[in-house]
């Protein structure tokens, strides 16, 4: 029987028979809110998921498999937001942990000032690119099995935890690897994000069904993360902010389906491919109001981000 990670409750509400991939059941908690996935997956499914699926349904671009190296460069053009969020928690020679790394584009932009660099991902051949081309110390092991105690001043973990099937279990271990006084910077999916909430019903049904996905086993609300991580013995600050540019968001709102991958849906801000007086015209419009969208659902907490700073007391 399915049973609450935060507050142990079994009373579970079907919100949803179908996701992104087919079927499936998504569930929530009448005690505490916390929305999560049906799916009962041992430590052995889900890296074989990881090793085997993910990266050929979840490209940056989709429908390419593409190599750690393109992966690395895409993920590199996303990655100014993050930064700005992590500019303040960063210290020079800081030890510095990032659970679910990727192929280490974050990492791989933290150097140069840090101190120690790890990252753990459960795709090898990410690992494998992490340690021969960009010289980061990486694992595929979980954290426990690795016996970091309070080795880190920061760890980052960045849309990783909703993929873990025990979330509560891997912020313990976060806490235990951090040093007192460490920081822990997280970003969840927002459930109570934009599109969920304020497209037209017929779209939003469509958007919903895109957003429970197979790799999310969870799905958090500013109210469910924060819990979550007090659970774990963190305080924490929980802010916004929006990857997806407005032309994603017409996009939905119009038409129903997103644009046609991640990188597109976060990096195209023009709406018109011509050169014209009237395209480059609209396209300006559309980059001056940019910055005002992702401003609008940061500051009502509709973004599509929940981006958590949590810190482990000092002893």
């Amino acid at each position: 029987m399915l049973i609450c990670q935060l507050c142990s409750g079994q009373d579970l509400t079907l919100l949803a028979t179908h996701i992104r991939e087919g079927e499936g059941r998504i569930v929530q908690c009448a005690g505490c809110g916390l929305i999560m996935q049906d799916l009962d997956w041992d430590s052995e499914r889900l890296k074989l998921y990881y090793e085997e699926e993910y990266q050929g349904t979840n490209s940056l671009v989709t429908g390419q498999l593409q190599t750690p190296l393109k992966h690395f460069a895409d993920r590199l053009l996303t990655l100014d937001p993050i930064l700005e969020n992590l500019s303040p928690l960063l210290r020079p020679g800081q030890d510095i942990l990032e659970l679910g790394c990727g192929c280490g584009a974050l990492l791989h932009r933290l150097g140069g000032k840090a101190g120690r660099l790890v990252g753990l991902e459960m795709h090898s051949p990410f690992v494998d690119f992490m340690r021969q081309d960009l010289g980061i110390e990486a694992y595929t092991e979980g954290l426990d099995a690795l016996g970091f105690h309070e080795a880190f001043d920061l760890a980052i973990c960045i849309a990783s935890l909703d993929h873990t099937p025990d979330p509560l279990a891997q912020l313990r271990s976060l806490w235990a690897a951090l040093r007192p006084g460490g920081v822990l910077y997280l970003e969840v999916p927002n459930e109570e994000d934009a599109l969920g909430q304020h497209l037209p019903p017929a779209t939003r049904e469509a958007y919903k069904t895109f957003f429970w996905h197979r790799a999310h086993l969870f799905y958090f609300s500013r109210k469910t993360i924060t819990a979550m991580l007090a659970a774990a013995g963190f305080s924490s600050e929980v802010t916004c902010r929006h990857d997806y540019t407005l032309k994603n968001h017409l996009n939905w709102y119009f038409l129903g389906r997103p644009q046609a991958s991640f990188l597109s849906g976060t990096v195209e801000i023009g709406l018109y491919p011509g050169n014209g007086p009237f395209e480059q015209g609209m396209n300006a419009l559309f980059r001056e109001m940019e910055p005002r969208f992702k401003a609008l659902l940061a500051g009502t907490m509709s973004g599509d981000a929940l981006c958590c700073v949590a810190r482990k007391p000092e002893m």
